[in-house]
């Protein structure tokens, strides 16, 4: 297949290797040319552009089977330059990585039905964007976690943690990737899912054992602030798309 990814970051440097390993041809975008020379020394192939930028030939980056947008902006407007610009493209796919942020710090649980969200979010915005396209999928992601980005260095220095006792809700890079993959392979469009995985130890405990493990000092804890917080519920992803954490226990990731 052939797969264009907007953006080259953190997320989606690993998750092209990775595609491309499985024998897809993938196409990565990135702001400027010392970025581009970068990926190709690892083997990616890149154009520069920017969220909302006119491309002379748009179909080299948006004729494509998938198309996943995994960037970090928020810009409202840009999405929507984007939207237009597709309309006229042979785009058979899309997948938007969105945030579980979305759903409200209400200390409810909140699976993909939940209408207790932070109305005005521009994530929501733009995922109302992407769906207006005919195959969409958005994945809520939790926390990233990974190499590279290590809990442990979160709170260094001994630094204090506010609602101590909050859940956390995090997700591991290797399940990200996976659950994209899984996506592609299993035609899962038009669908909305939450990757997180299962546990939720509070942040005193998962971040004090975090920072232990690097050698790191001891957490302050700070109760005098109401605890704000929210559990995400990844029930739909093992349940209808069928995934399979390879993480499932945020005390026993691997960095």
């Amino acid at each position: 297949m052939k797969i264009s990814i907007i953006g080259s970051g953190w997320l989606a440097q690993p998750l092209a290797q990775y595609l491309q390993q499985q024998g897809h041809d993938l196409l990565l975008t990135c702001t400027s040319q010392e970025k581009i020379k970068t990926l190709q020394a690892t083997g990616l192939n890149a154009i520069t552009y920017q969220l909302g930028d006119q491309l002379s030939n748009p179909e080299y980056l948006f004729d494509t089977d998938v198309l996943i947008i995994a960037i970090t902006s928020k810009d409202v407007e840009a999405f929507e330059v984007l939207m237009d610009q597709l309309i006229d493209q042979n785009c058979r796919h899309i997948i938007f990585i969105s945030s579980t942020s979305v759903y409200a710090n209400d200390q409810q649980t909140h699976d993909e039905t939940s209408e207790s969200l932070q109305h005005g979010h521009p994530l929501l915005q733009i995922e109302e964007l992407i769906q207006t396209h005919q195959f969409s999928t958005i994945l809520r992601l939790a926390g990233l976690v990974g190499p590279g980005r290590h809990p442990g260095n979160f709170f260094r220095d001994g630094k204090t943690i506010k609602s101590p006792d909050a859940p956390v809700n995090l997700i591991h890079l290797d399940d990200v990737i996976g659950t994209l993959q899984t996506v592609i392979e299993n035609n899962a469009w038009n669908e909305v899912y939450n990757v997180c995985a299962d546990t939720h130890p509070t942040k005193a405990v998962f971040y004090s054992q975090m920072a232990l493990e690097l050698g790191n000092k001891a957490l302050n804890l700070n109760n005098e602030q109401p605890s704000s917080h929210k559990t995400v519920s990844n029930q739909k992803l093992k349940h209808q798309l069928g995934y399979q954490l390879i993480h499932p226990d945020v005390m026993k990731m691997t960095f």
